[in-house]
């Protein structure tokens, strides 16, 4: 409750709009309200402590290791083990409702794991690999998740996750440079945590960001599964887009098409991956090099050999569910072109790779069919944040024509001014429109 709040309370008093007892009440109210209200700053500020008291153990030993004994060396290796673990236990005895010391007492467990890991390897020159040991250590950890119970370990230990995809998949080289399959496993170890969070805390703070994190490593990691042996490139669009469909169609849902955009990870990363990988499938050098490669001589069935083409089929197969969920729960149908999108490109891919300039010529259409949807809607709703994405989706696909040679610089300059002649009267009508309903 603010000081300006309270102010106007006073004022309203002093006008007789409420009365004095009125206004105690409302302060009572919401005295009470801030106090139910959990304080998030010691839990980040001890959190952020426990992480660099961690760091700051672990360069203290560095600096004196080689100084050291191998007994020494291998008691030293489990101290910050023990220390996490006896933090944990005294946390779960005398302070198991204080959310502050399971998230420092778990973040403390969570590093002791892995220095205690690296040590002993040093120690006894175990060799390995990065990816190894980062899946041995988010094997190790997951428990703590469970037993704490942490929020912000299970951020950690999506990014750990993640960083073992990338290892893996990207990094590697070798015997390393395989496809994470150990990823899948790793991810759905976290799926009770996220059913418990998503049924019991679906608006904090903890929850929204762990939904973003998962995210965001779905989109980083689903190329570390593609094989450049066995994959094509276009393939991998089509998994790309499809799934970023998905994503889209799911922040859509009922249970979260009322959230703010910042809160809704699947329907803002959605929407932004489907318009990117359409304005890179705008340009036509990559229709033409997709014609190439399936020129006369070359073999027209080896997309049967392509693992992420039978990925996207059964994407494809999700994004349809999710679509006819969607379409009907509502009582007015309204074309969302968005959850299609991934369809078309799919059709396209498979069916006019030959013929460059209509994939480019439908996909350009396409996208400014979402930019005319999008202002559409913001029209509709009232909302001129999502009237202006739709321009501005306009403006990107005009800025991006501009560099490209074959159309001429008449025509080029005459889309640029229509597009900002749009904004300017889209704008003009909007507010005109709040006044007079205001009015």
């Amino acid at each position: 409750m603010t000081k300006a709040f309270v102010k106007d309370l006073d004022e309203l008093v002093q006008a007789n709009i409420v009365s004095a007892e009125t206004a105690q009440e409302i302060l009572r109210y919401y005295q009470n309200k801030d106090a139910e209200k959990p304080n998030r700053f010691p839990v980040i500020v001890n959190v952020l402590g426990a992480l660099l008291a961690s760091l700051g153990v672990i360069l203290v030993i560095a600096h004196n290791w080689d100084e050291l004994g191998r007994f020494s060396k291998t008691i030293i290796a489990f101290l910050p083990l023990l220390l996490g673990q006896g933090l944990c236990a005294y946390t779960l005895l005398k302070q198991k409702d204080s959310v502050a010391w399971r998230e420092t007492s778990a973040v403390v467990l969570f590093f002791g794991v892995a220095a205690c890991i690296s040590l002993i390897a040093q120690t006894y020159n175990i060799s390995g690999e990065l990816s190894g040991f980062l899946l041995t250590w988010m094997l190790l950890v997951i428990p703590v998740v469970y037993i704490m119970p942490s929020s912000v370990t299970a951020l950690l230990y999506m990014g750990g996750i993640t960083w073992y995809a990338c290892e893996a998949g990207y990094f590697g080289y070798s015997s390393s440079n395989r496809i994470p399959y150990y990823y899948i496993g790793l991810l759905a170890l976290l799926v009770p945590h996220i059913y418990q969070c998503w049924k019991y805390k679906k608006a904090s703070n903890g929850f929204i960001l762990l939904t973003w994190f998962i995210t965001l490593s779905l989109t980083i990691v689903l190329g570390t599964f593609a094989d450049g042996r066995l994959n094509r490139m276009e393939w991998i669009f089509s998994a790309y887009i499809v799934m970023f469909c998905i994503f889209y169609l799911a922040g859509r849902s009922y249970k979260l098409e009322d959230s703010r955009l910042l809160t809704n990870p699947f329907l803002s990363i959605g929407a932004l991956g489907v318009l990117f990988i359409l304005f890179s499938w705008s340009f036509e050098f990559l229709w033409n090099d997709l014609a190439d490669k399936y020129s006369i001589g070359a073999k027209r069935d080896v997309v049967l050999y392509s693992p992420f083409f039978y990925l996207t089929i059964v994407l494809l197969l999700v994004n349809a569910w999710l679509i006819i969920t969607d379409y009907k729960r509502v009582t007015k149908i309204i074309f969302d072109p968005i959850g299609f999108s991934g369809l078309l490109l799919f059709l396209l891919l498979l069916m006019t790779r030959s013929n460059a300039p209509f994939g480019t010529l439908i996909t350009n259409a396409w996208i400014l069919f979402v930019a005319v949807f999008f202002i559409r809607k913001g029209a509709i709703t009232d909302h001129l944040g999502i009237l202006n994405f739709g321009l501005t989706i306009i403006a990107l696909l005009a800025l991006f024509r501009f560099f490209d040679d074959q159309i001429p610089f008449v025509w080029r300059g005459l889309f640029f001014l229509a597009t900002g002649i749009g904004f300017f009267i889209a704008n003009y009508l909007m507010v005109k429109k709040r006044k007079e309903q205001k009015g």
